[in-house]
């Protein structure tokens, strides 16, 4: 049984093609001949099977459509042409529009057969097509062996000598580096350790003490004589080898570890000093020790505790013969004040000077960080209230009854420190008093979301009111 062409193939072996010749004014511009059974498009993209670059004529454009293995012709409303068939009759594009053409909007669509050829045209441009039996394939042309020699006959001699001499010496340098590498310190940080800090360097005496030789006729020395005594003691060991300063020397860390820990020491120590650690308090913070720090705490602890002064106290050690404290009764003597007479020792001429309460009215922020309103009324009241105190009862001396509101601004930076700072809504004085203090604030450092150190500003109503 003989074997099955494949579609469109005759026994031959050779397929009908498309022939395409495109004229421009009357002159063949382009001849091809379409082996691929493959859509035929002309416009002017260069990526068009037929780039033509002529006014009117579309961007992209499908002139012969594939479906189902069989070529249909596209034309414009525009175009003008005739089609032949192989029974011998022309008919023009017009009539095909009233005949057998399916309209599709833009363009009018006809089918073709293998024996069907034509003529269209646009302006000046004329595409003439046709069916044709495909020829065979012209093979490449090559130049015969004679001509074109071996591979070795495409070397230059001269060249490769140089590159054979440049390979030997690049590969000679490479293998020296190799086996002979010096030997550096090991990272830049271990190299910047040894010289920032000098090792430490000791002097050691290694010299034997001299033996020292028993005496004649003492009760050391045996019937034999001096030089069969043995010394009572062992000779001293070899002294401890002096420390060298080396990195293996501290449990195996080395120099960047030690650096490290030395930073992280002298981090901790700061933080006991300045109390700026979490919620800017810690265990060693020196702000609770500052003179006044916390006198206005311990003397509300006195008025709730209802304590009095007492004197004396210890195992019989007081001023009586019971040695338990007495309370003090006596009038003092009179000492003059700036304000008046006042009694020193609880007579009936003593004064009371006013004192005034401070509480907070209102607080806010206008940044968001770690930092928060509620960290600095903490640190406020735990270290610097005393101080705002003193400015308000400096006050009450002149007005007892002065009472109202003060506004703190201030903005806290990237170190804890107070940079913009500002006390408003009160008496002028108490004003500028406040504001003084403000300038030595600190408070813990203000971060980001992503940890960083950033600025954040705040705003807190105290309310002044007197005793």
């Amino acid at each position: 049984m003989a074997a099955a062409t494949p579609k469109n193939r005759p026994a031959n072996g050779r397929q009908r093609i498309l022939r395409i010749g495109v004229l421009l004014g009357g002159k063949l511009v382009e001849e091809r001949l379409i082996r691929e059974r493959a859509p035929v498009t002309i416009g002017q993209s260069m990526k068009n099977t037929f780039s033509i670059p002529i006014e009117g004529l579309p961007l992209e454009f499908t002139l012969f459509a594939l479906d189902q293995d069989k070529y249909s012709l596209r034309f414009l409303n525009k175009m003008d042409g005739r089609i032949s068939d192989s029974s011998g009759g022309v008919q023009t594009l017009d009539a095909l529009k009233g005949r057998g053409a399916q309209n599709a909007g833009d363009y009018w669509q006809v089918p073709l057969t293998e024996t069907t050829r034509g003529k269209l045209s646009f302006g000046e441009l004329t595409i003439l097509f046709q069916f044709v039996t495909e020829p065979p394939r012209q093979p490449k042309p090559m130049l015969p062996a004679s001509v074109r020699g071996t591979f070795a006959d495409r070397i230059d001699p001269q060249l490769a000598v140089i590159l054979a001499i440049s390979l030997v010496l690049h590969f000679t340098v490479v293998i020296f580096a190799w086996q002979y590498d010096l030997e550096v310190p090991r990272s830049i940080a271990e190299r910047a350790y040894n010289l920032t800090f000098k090792q430490d360097t000791y002097q050691v005496d290694v010299t034997q003490p001299e033996p020292v030789e028993p005496q004649q006729g003492s009760a050391d020395a045996g019937s034999g004589g001096g030089d069969d005594k043995q010394p009572d003691k062992d000779p001293p060991k070899d002294p401890p080898k002096p420390s060298t300063g080396n990195n293996n020397d501290s449990g195996g860390r080395g120099a960047g570890d030690s650096v490290a820990m030395a930073e992280d020491e002298a981090r901790k120590f700061a933080d006991l000093l300045t109390g700026e650690g979490e919620g800017g308090t810690s265990e060693g913070d020196m702000s609770r020790r500052r003179p006044g720090a916390d006198l206005g705490q311990q003397i509300s602890d006195v008025k709730e505790g209802g304590k009095v002064v007492a004197i004396g106290g210890g195992a019989g050690r007081g001023s009586r013969n019971d040695g338990d404290p007495r309370v003090g009764t006596g009038s003092g003597p009179k000492i003059d004040a700036p304000g008046g007479t006042q009694s020193a020792g609880g007579g009936k001429t003593d004064e009371k000077a006013p004192s005034g309460r401070i509480s907070v009215s209102d607080k806010q922020t206008y940044d968001d960080s770690t930092l928060t309103p509620d960290i600095v009324l903490s640190k406020i009241q735990s270290a610097y209230m005393a101080g705002l105190k003193r400015c308000y009862k400096s006050y009450l001396a002149k007005d007892a009854s002065a009472r109202g509101k003060v506004t703190l601004s201030l903005t806290v930076n990237e170190t804890g420190r107070t940079t913009e700072y500002n006390a408003k809504g009160f008496a002028s004085e108490v004003d500028a008093c406040i504001k003084s203090q403000m300038g030595s604030w600190r408070f813990p450092v203000p971060k980001d979301d992503d940890g960083e150190a950033t600025e954040a500003s705040f705003s807190i109503t105290l309310q002044l009111v007197p005793d």
